[in-house]
């Protein structure tokens, strides 16, 4: 048997038979509106950096006015 292949075997084992990751505790999560909280700015930081506000201010414009009817 080569090393290499040898090699690849153990990684195998280690991933399959290695101790069990565990899941974080609920206390331990962040709330959705934080994520959020800190996702929006971003978002809107890159949309006004590459030009799309304008396409956003438009759409958003349009949606209004159809809802207006």
């Amino acid at each position: 048997m080569t090393t290499k292949r040898r090699m690849g075997e153990l990684a195998m084992a280690m991933q399959t038979e290695g101790p069990a990751r565990r899941r974080r505790s609920p206390e331990g999560t962040r709330n959705p509106l934080v994520a959020l909280a800190i996702a929006l700015p971003v978002a809107a930081l890159l949309a006004y950096a590459f030009g799309a506000w304008h396409q956003f201010a438009l759409q958003a414009n349009t949606v209004v006015q159809l809802m207006g009817h």
